[in-house]
């Protein structure tokens, strides 16, 4: 399968909204605080796309291109990592198009999004990273925030070649590579060689809902390696193509 791996510019946000809309209803963690978004689409849509600008601001957002025709001569934006690690520039400091980052805790529609499991998921996320990942790596580690990739477009490489960006960039920093991984990501992050080192619940006191997230780490000496993806300088390299 022909794809291409590179960093993300301001251009691809409608491209990674369409992702994250798309490939939200598979990962648990969207119903579970947006119980709503099947009434209210636009509203959804929007906070997609206010997510998507964040990610672009504030972390190094990786994006994989696929043909969309069989001739290869169109491609599109089928899915998108998004990475947070000491020593890396974002698009921001590339000369690209600027991003501006939404105002902190923007006032999301109550008719799509249950605020207080909004807010118990953020605090426990937080806590958690502090105490399972950055604790334990004062040096820092490659941070998985999210992967995803459209249903469209699932089963085909994306999530490998993404996860393994992040893999070879850990190892090129000597850093440890760390996510809080999906049900929809925990089998590939496995097979790369991620081990568990603990798992945290998110349940609000009387909520019959809850997630039960587990925390893994890949340390830069261990796990899959694709030859594939490496290259010097990677991190700011315009795109590196993968057959």
């Amino acid at each position: 399968m022909h794809m291409t791996i590179r960093i993300a510019s301001a251009a691809d946000l409608d491209a990674m909204t369409w992702v994250l809309i798309g490939a939200s209803p598979l990962d648990p963690i969207y119903p579970y605080r947006f119980p709503g978004r099947n009434l209210y689409t636009d509203e959804f849509a929007e906070l997609c796309r206010q997510k998507c600008a964040e990610y672009l601001a504030t972390s190094t957002v990786v994006v994989c291109e696929m043909p969309v025709d069989q001739d290869l001569s169109r491609t599109q934006v089928v899915a998108f990592s998004s990475w947070d690690a000491p020593h890396i520039r974002t698009p921001l400091s590339l000369g690209q198009e600027p991003i501006s980052r939404p105002a902190n805790n923007p006032v999301l529609p109550i008719t799509i999004g249950h605020r207080d499991r909004m807010n118990v998921f953020r605090e426990k996320c937080s806590a958690n990273k502090r105490d399972l990942f950055d604790s334990r790596y004062p040096r820092g580690h490659m941070f998985l925030k999210i992967l995803l990739c459209h249903p469209d477009y699932q089963r085909r490489g994306a999530g490998t070649a993404l996860t393994s960006w992040g893999i070879e960039e850990g190892r090129r920093l000597g850093l440890n590579t760390t996510v809080f991984a999906s049900p929809m990501g925990l089998r590939l992050y496995k097979k790369l060689g991620f081990r568990e080192i603990g798992q945290f619940r998110v349940q609000l006191e009387g909520d019959d809902m809850f997630l039960e997230i587990p925390a893994l780490v890949l340390p830069p000496d261990e796990g899959y390696f694709r030859p594939a993806l490496h290259g010097a300088g990677l991190p700011v390299s315009p795109s590196v193509a993968v057959c």
